[in-house]
């Protein structure tokens, strides 16, 4: 960014990697439904749009697919209903295979969005997977234009079987790469995963009671205390460096509403 300008590969990025934390970090309390797949759609087009209320809202106006025949739905009422249709059935789908392969073909044929729509395919498809505790689904090693042949195959000629076949290469090779990853970060760390639950319920209470500074960590030794929590330094410097890095896309789970975050958030960076 020698120029002084952000580029737009690197806004995709940055947004790439807040809607892979949006998932990971809410996957138990996640559900596949029109609110998640409309908010991973908002953190994946931000900043990238022209008109930014079509952000996470299902749009408005026609879109068409190049070099393509198909011509998507373009009825706003009938879209968010098909979009919720398409959900329910997903809902329906038990084998994590099944429900993330449906996802990925079904969102990107749906085109609910302006713009983005297969980058929220492809995230909404790991649902599953993270729900599961399963290795995630990269297509990073997949040529663009064999990825693009193979939807406009189920597009036109409603045929699953070469992004059926894209989709088995993808994920094998996923699961190679994810070995490699995690081998090199080492274990996870079971305390965190242990009080997962106790450390979202206490970060939750500290933005209600709108705390900050010293009242945090007050009230989170009382929270060990009351919580028989073992290793409370741990636990409290954990929940501090958490709440630190907590945005808007996190706080499910939290039991708070946005605004409460907001007013919290104002607070502590004026105190910065």
């Amino acid at each position: 960014m020698a120029d002084g300008k952000i580029h737009e590969e690197t806004v995709m990025i940055l947004n790439h990697k807040e809607a892979i934390l949006f998932l990971v970090e809410n996957a138990e309390e996640i559900e596949l439904n029109s609110f998640t797949i409309r908010n991973l759609h908002y953190l994946l087009s931000q900043d990238l749009l022209k008109n930014p209320e079509a952000c996470g809202n299902v749009r408005q106006v026609e879109v068409t697919i190049g070099k393509s025949a198909y011509l998507p739905l373009n009825n706003p009422h009938q879209l968010r209903e098909y979009l919720e249709v398409l959900l329910r059935k997903a809902q329906q789908i038990v084998d994590p295979f099944e429900q993330s392969f449906f996802l990925l073909l079904h969102l990107s044929y749906l085109q609910a969005f302006e713009d983005v729509n297969k980058r929220t395919a492809r995230l909404a498809c790991n649902i599953a997977f993270i729900k599961d505790n399963l290795c995630p689904l990269s297509f990073i090693d997949v040529p663009n234009e064999d990825y693009f042949k193979a939807l406009l195959y189920f597009y036109e000629k409603n045929d699953v079987k070469p992004a059926l076949e894209l989709f088995e290469w993808a994920y094998s090779r996923s699961c190679q790469q994810y070995e490699v990853v995690k081998a090199s970060l080492g274990e996870i760390d079971t305390y965190r995963i242990q009080y997962r639950n106790e450390r979202k319920q206490a970060m939750g209470e500290v933005i209600r009671q709108q705390l900050q500074g010293k009242a945090i960590e007050a009230f989170l030794k009382q929270f060990c205390i009351e919580n028989n929590v073992e290793s409370p330094d741990k636990f409290i410097v954990m929940t501090e460096n958490d709440l630190k890095q907590l945005h808007s896309g996190a706080i499910i789970g939290l039991g708070i509403k946005k605004n409460t975050f907001y007013e919290w958030k104002r607070s502590s960076d004026c105190l910065e």
